[in-house]
């Protein structure tokens, strides 16, 4: 495990790479942007034919267990997961700067520029199949997809930069990756997004993820780069 631990923080914890990384990740969100003035177009049928594939799979037990991993991406989650990691940080590990970064990266990512996107493509929701539960507003790029990849992907990035024992990472890479990607397909399952509105989510979200840890990386000493937390007592 320290041998991956290294590997990550050598190849992903540099603040060069990280901001290279999230240039990369943008490319998918560009491309659907770019799209989208076209209507949508292939894009939009290929959403439509992806989206029956879920809704023709519909019953009663993954209804529930759809709705119940999407309330883990709701904004209201987020935002109780967002001051539980901040105060944890920020108070039981003495560490206030890697408090407001996550409070902040989570904040502005998830919330201010997620609902910005919302509001300047205003993509309508599905309408060809019933949702199974009631959501206001629009449809590009996902809130829970994006809220989720960086709060979750932020935590993540923390548990692994923080810890080198397998019992605590592992767990924490087996929860956290396919929670995100869950959450994300609850979200198509349910009727309420397009797939290419969960991939834009995740791309832009793994983008602002990238940009604030590299950020938050130039403040960093040597020491405080292999360990964020446990430095700042």
């Amino acid at each position: 495990m320290d041998e991956i631990k290294k590997f990550i923080l050598k190849y992903f914890g540099t603040p060069k790479r990280l901001f290279v990384l999230g240039l990369v990740m943008t490319i998918p969100f560009l491309l659907l942007v770019w799209i989208s003035f076209y209507d949508w177009g292939f894009v939009g049928t290929l959403d439509k034919r992806i989206g029956a594939e879920f809704y023709n799979e519909r019953e009663s037990l993954l209804d529930t267990f759809f709705i119940f991993i999407t309330r883990l991406g709701d904004g209201s989650f987020i935002a109780l997961l967002t001051v539980v990691v901040s105060g944890y940080a920020g108070f039981f590990k003495k560490n206030k700067q890697i408090a407001w970064w996550y409070l902040l990266t989570v904040s502005i990512g998830a919330g201010v520029l997620n609902q910005a996107m919302k509001f300047i493509f205003q993509r309508e929701r599905p309408t060809s199949f019933d949702a199974l539960i009631e959501q206001g507003g629009y449809s590009f790029p996902s809130g829970h997809a994006m809220g989720s990849m960086i709060a979750y992907g932020a935590l993540l990035f923390l548990v692994i930069r923080t810890y080198s024992k397998w019992k605590v990472i592992l767990p924490a890479i087996l929860i956290i990756i396919p929670l995100i990607a869950l959450i994300g397909m609850s979200r198509i399952y349910l009727g309420v997004h397009y797939p290419s509105d969960i991939i834009g989510g995740y791309s832009l979200g793994l983008a602002v993820l990238a940009f604030s840890l590299g950020i938050y990386s130039l403040s960093l000493t040597k020491k405080e780069i292999k360990n964020p937390i446990e430095t700042k007592k």
